[in-house]
């Protein structure tokens, strides 16, 4: 678990909503229907994505003794996508549609044919290969609403902000410099205007 030791790369969020008072047992509600489940050929045959155990990745069987530590949400994010290389799917699809005019004593398919044949390969094809798996960490102080995520990839970022807002209905902010800096003139009652701040040089 980087975050608990090691040195990562992060992004800092907000929430911005406040935390309802039945969060605990709203979260023990949801976090079972956006846990990760593996690919599957019929629902989910080229990506998944879910909460797993920050200490396991393998471990989706999640409560709140697993993931709730004093003030702190801790739950690693496991995705998995499988992608094929248009160039093989190609070359394969070309071999079955010479494989089926043959069955057909040449006699072309037709465009719905051509489709369907297209997607058969294409699922077989991704049933053969193993999945590129990520794994990510978040860590949350819901007592003062700031959230670490273990990645600075714009693809990564958005799935995990779309996951926490379907899993606990709350809404992150970017918490960055300038956001930070908005806040603490707010929580600070300070009489400023951001644009009205001038930068500091400091040493010699």
């Amino acid at each position: 678990m980087p975050f608990l030791g090691g040195t990562i790369t992060y992004k800092k969020f907000r929430v911005l909503e406040e935390v309802p008072k039945n969060f605990k047992d709203s979260v023990a509600h949801n976090l079972p229907k956006h846990t990760f489940r593996e690919i599957n050929p019929k629902t989910n045959p080229e990506f998944s994505i879910g909460w797993v155990n920050s200490g396991d990745p393998m471990d989706s069987r999640l409560n709140l003794e697993k993931i709730i530590f004093g003030k702190y949400i801790i739950m690693g994010i496991r995705r998995d996508k499988k992608s094929v290389q248009p160039a093989m799917l190609k070359a394969k699809l070309s071999e079955a549609i010479r494989a089926q005019m043959r069955e057909r004593k040449g006699r072309k398919l037709s465009r719905e044919e051509m489709a369907g044949l297209k997607d058969t390969v294409k699922e077989q094809m991704l049933a053969s290969i193993s999945p590129n798996t990520a794994f990510f960490e978040m860590v949350w102080n819901y007592e003062t609403q700031e959230v670490y995520f273990s990645s600075q990839s714009a693809k990564a970022t958005e799935d995990f902000l779309d996951l926490f807002q379907e899993t606990f209905e709350l809404t992150l902010e970017d918490f960055n410099l300038v956001a930070r800096t908005e806040f603490y003139i707010s929580d600070k009652g300070l009489e400023l205007e951001l644009a009205d701040i001038e930068a500091s040089h400091f040493g010699a």
